[in-house]
């Protein structure tokens, strides 16, 4: 049950209260998988035939193409060994994404072991990421975010900082898989932060630089900035604000002296991202610590949005079949001007390119207090639309598609009461971290596509979600 949006009136705030603009992006979680069963989101209540997926018998525990799992819990407040804090990670790159939303089990028995194949239609519900769902219930969620392409975490992160994958191949892509080494000055297609630099806007990248070259991947050290060739001159403000920053140590520094860029992207420790088999009791304290690094500065926190989402699904079962494009619509395909048989990881598929499936997003502010729930249509590059509706500055490489079927998240502040900016009750998930012990060894092993299998509840239950509280629809911009 969803309440009716704020009436319109005079606002209590507009959009350029916000100075700061503040995105983070955690790892491999679809919204079923992590909020399926919270009040009033498009969940397991919604009434559709896609929750019964074919090709697992959970009778007999195998792979069978006669089989059907319905979405089921998994429980990490009891064993065994407490493999539900840290599963198998699942196929989720571009061959295992694509297709009618109907073969999520099928795809994943092509890649990983017959006792891991299920994972995929594994969900967690309040008890077993409590702090997740504190968040939900104290600002705004979206439940209907998209990751921008059917793939994995470096094309969307791409999509996050720029906007594309450069699908014609013109300017160092099509990047749309995970690559097995990290590119270095590869990319020359436009960024979003240049666009920034040339309107006068101040940003930064912070990311993090602990382990060194063992963590130099598109989620930490130089990032994906530093795979752009524009990067490659130390002078340029590409290599000065979106490689040099660090994480946490810069944005902390930055936050108390007042000197916290307009638009910041922030990049924590991959082990701290929640991508499975990681646990999810690490990424809440991740969470937690990088708002109470905001709250340390009364005067920078109320005048800031953080939006926290989730790059893709991970492999992880959503029930909305993601809107795509025509085939052929320019920078939605690979075209057949681009050889796709020397495109990495394509298996001759030249796309849709996206959207891709659901995930999680937060919007964290003084302005979107209560407990409230967007349901307009996004995908990452809504929060360069975002920034760009804010600062009036373009965003870079914007399909004319893309823009029509996505929103720039201006509908998930609620400016229609006044802002609270007083210091939210989140209790910290320290209390969580005990029960981590029982990862070892999934935590390595579940990362190689070898952890120890959750077992697939029988009989099986459809499920369903919580009843309340009920969440009110914020206002946007009034």
């Amino acid at each position: 049950m969803i309440e009716k949006a704020y009436a319109a009136g005079p606002c209590s705030g507009h959009l350029t209260d916000i100075e700061h603009i503040v995105l983070c992006l955690q790892e491999n979680r679809s919204f079923d998988h992590y909020f399926g069963s919270l009040s009033s989101v498009d969940g397991f209540d919604t009434p559709t035939s896609l929750f019964q997926q074919k090709g697992w018998d959970p009778r007999t525990q195998s792979v069978d193409p006669a089989g059907t799992t319905v979405p089921y819990r998994i429980d990490t407040t009891r064993g065994p060994n407490g493999v539900g804090e840290c599963v198998n990670d699942p196929d989720h790159q571009w061959i295992a994404a694509q297709g009618g939303n109907d073969g999520w089990l099928a795809a994943q028995a092509r890649t990983r072991s017959q006792a891991n194949t299920p994972v995929v239609m594994g969900y967690y519900a309040r008890p077993d990421m409590p702090i997740h769902y504190l968040l939900a219930d104290t600002f705004t969620i979206c439940d209907q975010y998209h990751s921008s392409l059917l793939g994995g975490t470096m094309p969307n992160r791409l999509y996050w900082i720029s906007g594309t994958v450069n699908p014609d191949g013109d300017k160092g892509g099509p990047q749309i898989v995970e690559p097995t080494i990290q590119p270095k000055l590869t990319f020359s297609w436009r960024l979003m932060p240049e666009n920034l630099s040339d309107a006068g806007v101040s940003w930064k990248v912070y990311n993090s630089k602990l382990l060194g070259g063992l963590n130099d991947t598109s989620l930490s050290r130089n990032g994906y900035v530093g795979s752009f060739k524009q990067a490659g001159d130390p002078r340029s403000d590409l290599a000065r604000y979106g490689i040099a920053p660090r994480y946490p140590a810069d944005f902390v520094l930055d936050i108390m002296n007042n000197r916290l860029p307009q638009v910041s992207w922030v990049v924590p420790l991959t082990v701290e991202s929640e991508h499975p088999s990681f646990p999810v009791a690490v990424g809440a304290v991740t969470i937690v610590n990088l708002i109470r690094a905001l709250l340390r500065n009364p005067a920078v926190w109320e005048k800031t949005a953080l939006i926290i989402a989730y790059d893709e699904h991970g492999g992880f079962f959503d029930h909305v079949t993601p809107p795509t494009p025509p085939e052929g619509t320019p920078g939605e395909w690979i075209p057949p001007t681009v050889d796709i048989n020397t495109v990495d990881g394509s298996g001759g598929i030249r796309g849709p390119i996206g959207l891709g499936y659901r995930v999680p997003c937060f919007v964290i502010s003084p302005y979107s207090r209560g407990g409230l729930l967007a349901h307009e249509r996004f995908d990452h590059t809504s929060q360069l639309q975002l920034i760009g509706k804010r600062f009036g500055v373009p965003v870079p490489n914007l399909t004319p598609w893309r823009a029509s079927v996505t929103g720039d998240m201006t509908s998930a502040f609620n400016f229609a009461v006044p802002p609270n900016p007083s210091q939210p009750n989140l209790d910290h998930p320290a209390k969580q971290l005990p029960k981590l012990i029982n990862c070892v060894p999934n935590a390595v092993l579940g990362f190689l596509n070898e952890g120890l299998p959750y077992r697939v509840p029988y009989p099986q239950t459809t499920p369903t979600q919580e009843s309340g509280p009920v969440r009110g629809v914020p206002s946007g911009i009034c």
